[in-house]
């Protein structure tokens, strides 16, 4: 007995080594198996792991050959090599109307030009409103009692007198092509032109004075521009001094 005593001690330290050794390489194969754990769970949010899960599955042969059945009869197109761009809708649907029009001889004809200067002895005095020869007083009452409902708008506020005298010829154009028979057309009261003269205000209306389609107009109310636009009635094609 007293000749292992000296053993003991060794063979105690040996034991306590392997332990803390076996210990270590558990922590460590922990540590992977954490790691490995989280990774797996981060491939399964992403994007590209749900899009693998999402496809669909492999088709079986029996339904290959389902498909090439009813495939047989069917013809493949030949390929002209031409690429067909399609026209935007509501341009596509004009410019078709315009080529019927222009083909029948229906297309809009041009407003005559109307001068930036001249208008009726009574408008120099009061421009607020105009009544075309012919037609009766009732005309200015019914616009300015809201007779007939503004059917089309026309704002030609930041316009140069070119760029309106064109934009307004075309929306009276448009419009009485539609079998729109009251208009708005906005000037503004010219409180930021050059040197306080309301210039657009004042050529608009000389130009409606003009224009043959133009029945007669007034200044609008308040809520719907006041001076600085006015309601204008429009003879339309199909009517003979409609005031209806």
């Amino acid at each position: 007995m007293p000749a292992n005593k000296p053993g003991r001690p060794g063979r105690q330290a040996h034991g306590l080594a392997d332990l803390k050794r076996l210990s270590k390489e558990a922590g460590k194969k922990a540590t992977k198996e954490a790691a490995a754990k989280r990774a797996a769970a981060a491939a399964a949010a992403s994007p590209s792991h749900s899009a693998a899960k999402a496809e669909a599955p492999v088709l079986s042969g029996e339904d290959i050959q389902l498909f090439r059945r009813t495939m047989k009869t069917v013809t493949p197109i030949k390929d002209s090599h031409r690429l067909a761009l399609a026209l935007p809708p509501v341009a596509g649907r004009d410019l078709l109307r315009q080529r019927r029009e222009h083909a029948a001889g229906n297309a809009p004809v041009p407003l005559p030009q109307a001068s930036d200067h001249y208008s009726p002895a009574r408008m120099d005095a009061d421009d607020s409103f105009y009544l075309a020869r012919g037609y009766g007083p009732d005309l200015i009452k019914g616009l300015k009692r809201g007779k007939w409902s503004i059917g089309a708008s026309l704002d030609l506020h930041g316009s140069t007198l070119e760029q309106a005298r064109a934009r307004l010829d075309r929306f009276l154009q448009t419009c009485i092509s539609h079998q729109i028979k009251c208009v708005r057309v906005v000037h503004g009261k010219g409180y930021g032109s050059k040197d306080g003269e309301p210039v657009l205000r004042q050529t608009t209306r000389r130009w409606l004075s003009q224009i043959d389609a133009v029945m007669a107009y007034a200044e609008c109310s308040e809520q719907d521009g006041g001076a600085g636009a006015v309601q204008v009635l429009l003879q339309l094609p199909s009517g003979n001094h409609d005031e209806s």
